[in-house]
């Protein structure tokens, strides 16, 4: 921590008080013992008060200039502390009381202000390190450290404990981008080498003045800044919404559109490079994957297609290159859009081989992607230990495991039943002439059927949960302002994986009046993504349900809620 940077909160971490202290009320809650927290909460009070006094004298201690720089998230932050504060003031009254309903409100209100506050705090704090003639934090602080040295105010040892404080923690960022699948990374390490130099070469000698380190504080705000805004630019791409399912395309997107001639031109090619090599290894993990015969009608008729596919990426990527090495902008806009629409078609066949290997119940190899007989302990291909049903840990892969990002948790993951076994199976058989079309429209009946039943069941589910008899007008209130705009996502999730499943089976009817197997891979695509859109939605209102149970089972004991 730099001198005079301000002592606040922790921020909310799993070893933090604040997370301790929710945790502590959601035990006081089921009645367990409630004293370390009230310990936590009255410490938290004290340290709470204490920097609503030293945040304003700290700000002033750095005089006018910074006043004003920091005055809109000081701002913010001040009225985020207060309102902390009188949290914990009610927190720690409604503990002492054992008020179970207040602690139960306290809880459902941490919800709201606990986030805000750390953004607050995350705001304010970054403005703080960061502020001086340099862009990033560790060229101003080590540039106040040197006049401190200047000064005589900072002791001798301090110069080399902050340098080296900085290059580990730099270090660390260059290991952790080691392990992403996203074109910039190397960008982003090599720009994190050059501080790590930098660095190197300022804990060299202990500086006598700041002027003898001015320049070498400006290579390494210039390299740090470049890296962190490229690791931060990768992250928010490759983690969110984007326009294409692959994560490692949105990146490239985000970073070159729009952007040509902001970059510099060795930049853009050396993403599209990173890129490249990206899509080199998921080709060769297709290859490997695709090059085991298999009966599948579903995989044998998407491989070319996947094939075709590939060439078009590949050759969006060479025009992209071309392009920029050469100069034409106008031609980059229409390149990319080209690179978006080849990604959306591989993710489709993604979703196809997924649904195949789900299907035959094979094992997709989590290495190569490779899909294995399920008698099979080790891949055939590379050799590698496959995840077994039993196993705990176990997730499933996909040929597209490179481009798809990580894999859902298990316990989130949709598993194929006997009937939807059935269904996709009936798909081959009317294919190869096995079945009747008649036989095939009465499997895909039976299927509406089911969604049918399902739909009815979850209104009746619904009907419950949002019986408001069950409340008193206090706890009506909360509910309605807190749990059910949860509910209606669960039900947006639930009623669009509906509508997704029973396209899906109206596709695969069109077979019926137009023999043409794209009907079948298109109904069996479409209705596999519903149904998993239902299971996702039916585990969140699984959840939701638990908690709201003991939370009712809690104010039942206590005697709050009405008859009946």
């Amino acid at each position: 921590m730099t001198r005079g940077t301000p002592n606040m909160i922790p921020r909310q971490e799993s070893d933090h008080p604040i997370d301790k202290i929710r945790f502590g009320l959601m035990v006081a809650i089921g009645g367990e013992d409630s004293s370390e927290t009230l310990e936590l909460v009255t410490q938290q009070e004290k340290i709470a008060r204490r920097e609503l006094e030293e945040v304003p004298q700290r700000a002033e201690a750095r005089g006018e200039e910074f006043l004003e720089h920091t005055q809109e998230t000081r701002a913010a932050l001040m009225s985020e502390l207060k309102l902390y504060h009188e949290w914990l003031v009610k927190t720690k009254e409604a503990l002492e009381q054992h008020d179970t309903s207040t602690v139960v409100e306290t809880y459902e209100e941490s919800q709201e202000i606990l986030p805000r506050l750390n953004e607050a705090l995350e705001a304010y704090s970054e403005q703080f390190s960061s502020f001086g003639p340099f862009t990033t934090a560790p060229a101003n602080t080590l540039l106040r450290i040197a006049q401190g040295l200047e000064s005589s105010e900072v002791p001798q040892g301090a110069w080399m404990q902050y340098c080296n404080h900085y290059q580990q923690g730099i270090e660390e960022r260059i290991e952790s981008l080691a392990e992403l699948e996203l074109p910039g990374k190397t960008l982003a390490q090599e720009n994190y080498h050059i501080s790590v130099d930098n660095l190197v070469e300022l804990s060299g000698a202990v500086p006598k003045t700041s002027m003898e380190v001015m320049g070498s504080l400006k290579n390494l705000d210039l390299a740090f800044h470049r890296a962190q805004t490229l690791e931060e630019q990768i992250s928010e791409a490759g983690s969110g919404d984007g326009p294409t399912p692959i994560p490692a395309t949105n990146v490239l997107l985000s970073l070159l559109d729009g952007s040509a001639g902001k970059l510099p031109q060795e930049m853009q090619l050396a993403l599209i490079e990173d890129y490249g090599e990206l899509m080199d290894r998921f080709t060769e993990q297709f290859e490997n994957a695709a090059s085991r015969p298999s009966d599948s009608a579903l995989i044998q008729e998407e491989v070319p297609r996947t094939l075709d596919n590939l060439d078009a990426h590949y050759a969006a990527i060479e025009e992209l290159g071309d392009a920029i090495e050469q100069g034409q902008t106008d031609r980059i806009p229409e390149i990319l859009g080209n690179l978006k629409s080849t990604a959306s078609k591989l993710e489709e066949s993604r979703e196809v081989y997924e649904t195949a290997a789900q299907h035959q119940n094979q094992l997709v190899c989590p290495s190569c992607s490779r899909p294995n007989p399920p008698e099979n302990r080790n891949c055939e291909a590379c050799g590698e230990a496959l995840p077994r049903p039993e196993d705990a840990g176990a997730t499933s892969s996909s040929t597209f495991s490179v481009l798809s990002g990580p894999a859902l948790e298990e316990n989130q993951q949709l598993e194929m039943t006997e009937n939807v076994a059935r269904l996709f199976q009936a798909c081959d058989d009317v294919a190869v002439g096995n079945i009747t079309p008649e036989q095939f429209q009465g499997e895909v009946q039976l299927a509406r059927a089911g969604l049918k039943e399902f739909s009815d069941e979850m209104d009746g589910i619904a009907a419950t949960a949002l019986d408001e008899t069950n409340f008193t007008p206090e706890q009506l209130e909360l509910w309605q302002s807190t749990h059910l705009p949860y509910l209606e996502d669960v039900a947006l999730t639930f009623q669009t994986g509906l509508e997704e499943a029973a396209q899906g089976l109206e596709t695969m009817e069109m077979f019926l009046s137009d023999p043409n197997e794209e009907h079948l891979v298109e109904g069996i695509r479409l209705t596999w993504q519903g149904l998993s859109a239902i299971h996702r939605g039916q585990l969140s209102l699984e959840t939701y349900n638990n908690m709201l149970q003991d939370v009712m089972q809690e104010a039942a004991e206590e005697g709050l809620l009405t008859e009946g």
